[in-house]
């Protein structure tokens, strides 16, 4: 049997993400549900999106993923299932699915809306049963009609050129480091030995360090993470609130033309 992975942006102040989870253990109580977090930003589907897209190739293939952030309660959305990458998804085509992964889900199912489905709480009402059916071996075929497409959302892309790359900040994590769409990928392509200078806010950092401790306490500090991100920080600070940055806010490194040897 399948685990059930749970990311919402309910919080955990109201009775939502228990009620979700006693409507999985009501069908069936052998279920095994993680939860990832329900502390995504209200309705910020990018934000979901970077957690999901750096965390659910940790589970076992075949894990299902039942994701409520930015539902719409309208009776009008899409709920889908989708197969990507040997894992499920669950939730709602807003956009979400299309920013997980570089590649295209094998198969895309829209949810039927059965006599149960409450257009007030289709989490608990569609989207939590068929988490329960596929994790207990259900074809996804079963649950609906196959779709060729989703709906789509872009990511802030970044530029780069000989001499200098321009990213943007992707997620602020609790702690309020930075983090960005550069990669280390990126940055090794174009580094070829040269100096270089990472600016950000009013600042500007020359080394990319290994890790957070390796400056002094209260200095601003550039890593890249263990998803492979450039992530600006300040040590024991934080970095959003002392540089008054941002999701979308720009970061750059900036390449000197000689080598040093």
């Amino acid at each position: 049997m399948a685990i059930i992975t749970f990311m919402s942006d309910f919080g955990w102040r109201d009775p939502y993400v228990a009620s979700i989870k006693a409507k999985i253990l009501s069908v069936n109580h052998t279920m095994q549900i993680v939860d990832i977090t329900h502390e995504i930003e209200h309705f910020n589907i990018p934000h979901a999106a970077y957690v999901m897209r750096n965390i659910f190739r940790d589970f076992p293939k075949g894990s299902v993923h039942l994701v409520c952030v930015n539902t719409p309660a309208s009776g009008k959305e899409k709920l889908v299932a989708i197969k990507l990458e040997e894992h499920y998804f669950v939730g709602i085509d807003n956009g979400f699915f299309s920013l997980l992964s570089d590649k295209q889900p094998s198969t895309i199912i829209e949810l039927r809306k059965d006599d149960k489905y409450s257009a007030i709480f289709p989490e608990r009402s569609t989207l939590a049963t068929t988490a329960v059916a596929l994790a207990s071996g259900g074809s996804i075929y079963n649950m609906g009609i196959e779709l060729k497409a989703l709906a789509s959302m872009m990511l802030p892309q970044v530029k780069v050129t000989k001499s200098q790359i321009w990213g943007r900040v992707v997620h602020v994590d609790n702690y309020g480091n930075l983090i960005t769409n550069i990669t280390r990928e990126m940055f090794d392509r174009v580094h070829e030995g040269r100096p270089y200078s990472v600016l950000f806010s009013r600042e500007q950092v020359e080394v990319i360090s290994t890790s957070y401790n390796s400056v002094e306490s209260g200095e601003c500090v550039a890593v890249f993470n263990s998803s492979g991100n450039l992530e600006v920080a300040i040590c024991h600070g934080n970095a959003a609130e002392l540089l008054g940055l941002q999701y979308d806010s720009q970061v750059q490194i900036k390449f000197s033309e000689s080598t040093v040897f």
